[in-house]
């Protein structure tokens, strides 16, 4: 009986010891294929609500936890203010359109008085060359004539020719002579037309000048009024806070009637369409990991439910690197310490888990060296 029971005694023993050796190789053997780490977390997309303009909070349309989706209405503000300044910019506009329209017709006028002033040149030219060809035919009357009152004036000497013709041949060079003089002066006053018609016409296109300055200053300032009435409407449309991204709204710091400013955060919308997890694994875990293997989660709050995704990407640097004081081993006491490095794993979206995750759960990964 007492060898029956020792026997039964060391048979027991070997199974327990054959036992805890099998769990205790595929445990090792587990280990050396996989690399883990608790020092993980659910990520997510937190977008803060931040007003664009300040004012007074006329009415809030969400609760804490509310699911809202991309541009929905979070916040309205009192627009009373905005409204009033775009009217005032709609009213400057209208100013300002009148304006150039004044000044596009004056543009009209000048240019019509320039036409008119051109057309006066020319028929100053016009006249100036009459007077001419009438001070070329008197001229040759006069010459005609001086030339028959010496031959006259030679013959009456010699009295060939009687005292009535040759006084005749003289009226005939003083006629001539006068109109030579009298179309000298009509040339001159030509002449002195044309020199002021052209005088004209350049005050005239000095002026037209001036006026399409004052059309390009009167442009500029229409699309100035123009822009302030865009910047008016903008700004009026910035009352109407709006989500913007799909998720719960959480950490609700806004109440009626508050008076906010500019960048002042509302809330927070937790999008749950992206999550992934960031693992801290040691720098001594990274030699045999690379994106694509696949990853087993334990997530802290769903015990016993799995998750699986893969690795996706590594940070660029480690922790420590990216805090607010980053460690400098080149001053003090150098002790050394194994870092850090996040690895972004992309969870798969179809496991039933994935709907309940939130960013900031605790959660365990194995990642898989042979996939």
């Amino acid at each position: 009986m007492a060898n029956s029971k020792k026997t039964l005694f060391r048979i027991g023993g070997v199974i327990i010891l054959a036992v805890a050796i099998f769990f205790g190789y595929s445990e090792f053997r587990y280990l050396q294929l996989h690399e883990t780490t608790d020092d993980a977390q659910i990520d997510g997309d937190v977008d803060p609500v931040t007003p664009k303009v300040g004012g007074y909070v006329k009415a809030i349309r969400f609760n804490d936890n509310q699911y809202v989706k991309e541009g929905d209405t979070l916040v309205v503000l009192d627009d009373a203010d905005y409204r009033i300044r775009a009217a005032q910019a709609e009213a400057a506009l209208q100013s300002a359109l009148a304006s150039a329209g004044v000044t596009r017709s004056s543009v009209g006028v000048a240019s019509a008085t320039v036409q008119s002033s051109q057309a006066s040149v020319q028929t100053a030219r016009d006249n100036v060359a009459t007077a001419q060809a009438n001070v070329a035919a008197a001229q040759a009357r006069f010459w005609k004539a001086s030339q028959d009152f010496t031959r006259y004036e030679r013959l009456l000497a010699e009295r060939t020719v009687p005292q009535q013709q040759f006084d005749a041949v003289k009226a005939e060079r003083d006629a001539a002579q006068a109109q030579l003089q009298a179309a000298q002066a009509q040339l001159r006053t030509a002449q002195s037309q044309v020199n002021a018609a052209g005088t004209q016409t350049s005050v005239t296109n000095s002026q037209q000048r001036v006026t399409q300055g004052q059309i390009s200053v009167a442009q500029a300032a229409v699309k100035q009024r123009q822009a302030e009435l865009d910047l008016a409407r903008l700004q009026l449309s910035y009352t109407i806070v709006r989500a913007p991204a799909s998720g719960i709204v959480s950490r609700r710091a806004v109440q009626v009637g508050q008076l906010i400013q500019p960048g002042q955060a509302l809330c927070s919308v937790v999008g749950h369409s992206n999550l992934w997890v960031t693992a801290n694994f040691k720098e001594t875990q990274l030699q045999h990991m690379q994106p694509g293997q696949r990853v087993d989660i334990d997530v802290d709050a769903y015990e016993g439910e799995k998750l699986s995704g893969q690795v996706g990407s590594f940070a660029g640097a480690t922790g420590a690197r990216f805090s607010l004081l980053p460690p400098d081993n080149a001053t003090g006491n150098y002790v050394k310490v194994v870092q850090r490095i996040p690895v972004r794993i992309e969870l798969d979206k179809n496991s039933p888990v994935y709907a309940k995750l939130r960013p900031g759960m605790s959660a365990t990964v194995a990642v898989n060296l042979q996939k």
